[in-house]
């Protein structure tokens, strides 16, 4: 069972909910049902949610093949911290507003290269069980 995925998925899905609901307060507060209403901060909100969800499903996945694979569970662990923090950097800095402009960097960084690097990890697992089955 891919336990380190589930752990990060689970995480994952909590700070969903909780973008999903700062879309939903600012809605509310600036009295908004569709669009951003040109509200800068509702868009923010809306992007940070937009984000997430495009990075995280592949993020996910890789993360769980992996795991399939039969990575060492620590490699699997570091992947697992550094998506959470990119995540996390990128929704502070989306929300915080145009002063967060480092820790968006940091979170897209941490992003980009988690995918890079969970990319060409799981090419190399599949290789090596590929040459070396059993």
């Amino acid at each position: 069972m891919p336990t380190i995925t589930l752990v990060l998925s689970s995480l994952m899905g909590l700070m969903c909910v909780w973008l999903a609901f700062q879309v939903i307060k600012n809605r509310r507060k600036h009295k908004v049902s569709l669009g951003d209403g040109g509200i800068d901060e509702l868009a923010r909100a809306i992007r940070a949610h937009g984000n997430f969800i495009e990075y995280v499903p592949l993020s996910l996945i890789l993360l769980g093949a992996s795991e399939l694979n039969h990575a060492h569970p620590l490699a699997v662990m570091g992947f697992a911290i550094l998506i959470f923090l990119g995540r996390a950097f990128h929704a502070y800095a989306f929300l915080g507003g145009g002063e967060h402009f480092k820790p968006r960097v940091m979170g897209m960084k941490l992003t980009l290269y988690s995918l890079l690097a969970l990319s060409v990890f799981n090419l190399g697992l599949f290789t090596w069980n590929l040459i070396n089955p059993g």
